[in-house]
């Protein structure tokens, strides 16, 4: 579109001259274009290029330095064979690692503790990625064991398994705990748990007590997200103790069954915030026993019971109170169901007769 040179007056193409100044048509010309701005002066493109390049240099150097190159494979042994010993206090943590504690003699040592591992690590990663430490002191006849497992480095696909063997002849008290992974106590030997305390934040916490085991002291298994299992097959009991499940976020499962007299009386506590509770519950002979439950609003309580009175809680056997004793004292406070088996053996009237 031409403008007048003189007054800057738009006009018609074909125009000959300005009709508001009368300046003749040569002395026209077109508006000047307007500027193109380039890219490369646009801040914000170089904002944009820049994280960009940013995120894609993050990527390249995550690749490189996390991703499995070499194989791993990790094994170490600490042990002890103090003479003397009558006693074993055993502290053990590992951050993620399956943990089996197993009561057996090993060649007459105290204790033994196996850590082996499988896995990866990166081009940067260190050779070194699991590291165990093991102290032991020895005085007036009890060995005080501290262990440590840390995976350290860069370690992918881990896979670590603490296998603990302690001598069952000694007096335990053991606590173990794992931030993530699994913790188990089989004991199926003759030993004497005075105390035992099996830990998970993150994992699976199991006991299995056979019938030649005596429980003299408070057991705790715990579980923040996860389950625990207990199972105590005929074990004896020693003094008034008291066994505590926990799980968070998670479910407790026992199974109890004792038909002879117990040396003392024993108390179940078992609780979940979100998760169910299963109990089963054998017993005869001068065992008595007696449950109580309790469930949150959107939790029921199921009862499958021989010998037993009461509808849903309390429940208890027909020989409660008897010469010894085992209260189960279970609590759901958000979501989940109770579930419970029990079961006395032998047919007896309230008084305890036959």
């Amino acid at each position: 579109m031409p403008y007048c040179r003189r007054c800057g007056t738009k006009l018609e193409e074909n125009a000959r001259f300005c009709y508001k100044c009368g300046t003749p048509a040569g002395n026209f010309i077109s508006a000047p274009a307007a500027p193109v701005r380039s890219l490369r002066h646009d801040p914000l493109f170089w904002i944009v290029t820049s994280v960009i390049v940013i995120v894609l240099v993050a990527v390249v150097v995550s690749v490189v330095v996390f991703a499995p190159i070499y194989e791993v494979t990790f094994n170490k042994t600490n042990q002890d064979s103090s003479s003397g010993v009558n006693t074993l206090n055993l502290n053990f943590q590992s951050d993620n690692a399956q943990v089996n504690i197993i009561t057996q003699n090993v060649t007459d040592k105290n204790i033994l503790i196996n850590v082996s591992a499988e896995g990866s690590r990166s081009i940067f990663g260190s050779e070194n990625s699991i590291q165990v430490t093991f102290t032991n002191e020895s005085s007036n006849g009890v060995l005080t064991v501290n262990s440590k497992v840390i995976q350290t480095g860069l370690m992918t696909n881990a896979h670590v398994v603490c296998d603990i063997y302690v001598n069952p002849l000694l007096k335990l008290n053991l606590n173990v705990t794992s931030t993530t992974g699994e913790v188990s106590l089989t004991a199926n030997a003759p030993a004497t748990v005075q105390s035992l305390n099996l830990e998970a934040t993150t994992g699976t916490v199991q006991a299995n007590l056979e019938r030649n085991v005596t429980v003299s002291g408070d057991i705790s298994l715990k579980a923040q997200i996860g389950a625990v299992y207990y199972r105590m097959n005929k074990a004896k009991v020693q003094g008034n103790c008291t066994i505590n499940l926990q799980s968070a976020t998670g479910s407790v499962d026992m199974e109890i069954t004792e038909e002879k007299t117990l040396q003392g009386n024993l108390q179940v506590n078992a609780a979940t915030t979100t998760g169910a509770i299963d109990v089963g519950l054998q017993i005869d002979g001068d065992v008595g026993a007696k449950i109580v439950s309790q469930t949150g609003q959107f939790g029921s309580i199921h009862v499958d019971k021989e010998n037993f009175s009461g509808n849903q809680s309390p429940i208890q056997s027909n020989n409660f109170p008897a010469q010894s004793n085992i209260q189960i004292n279970n609590s759901v406070s958000s979501f989940g169901d109770i579930n419970i088996n029990a079961s006395y053996v032998s047919s007896v009237t309230p008084s305890g007769r036959n």
